[in-house]
């Protein structure tokens, strides 16, 4: 149960990738997920290894750091209201516009390959991403992972 926190933002407005991340990373703190080294770990490797996909014209980011900086596996989602850049995860000179982050926080480190492979599963689904862009509550947000998968 990756979501059972409820760890969601929707429609924000964010000036910067760090503002993301912090904003991100505090919702987890608050929630015990994640230990105090979470953010620098994030912050990091996304600059060494960036996160940023496009989709079916979708940007998507999925930041994640190593297992010891986590307490309790969990996903925290967020969607955005005007896009911010993120370095494409194949091509680093590439830019993404990314509308939608899901920020992983696994304990285990075996737990991020299937949760990987079932975003990828979801983000490829035209329908799901329209209404997650469109997503306003918690519940909204359950039925479609629920739908694909994720829990």
């Amino acid at each position: 149960m990756y979501f059972d926190q409820r760890l969601c933002f929707f429609h924000q407005k964010v000036e910067s990738q760090d503002q993301l991340f912090q904003m991100m990373t505090d919702k987890m703190l608050e929630a015990g997920c994640v230990k105090e080294n979470y953010y620098e770990g994030i912050s990091n490797r996304e600059k060494e290894y960036p996160t940023g996909l496009l989709v079916n014209q979708t940007g998507f980011a999925i930041p994640h750091t190593d297992s010891e900086r986590v307490n309790k596996s969990q996903i925290c989602f967020l969607s955005l209201d005007e896009p911010i850049e993120f370095e494409d995860m194949v091509d680093k000179s590439h830019k993404i516009s990314v509308e939608l982050v899901f920020m992983l926080a696994m304990a285990q480190p075996h737990e991020q390959v299937n949760t990987l492979q079932n975003l990828i599963a979801l983000f490829q689904d035209d329908e799901k991403v329209a209404k997650l862009k469109e997503c306003n509550t918690e519940k909204e947000l359950m039925q479609i992972l629920n739908a694909s998968g994720i829990e």
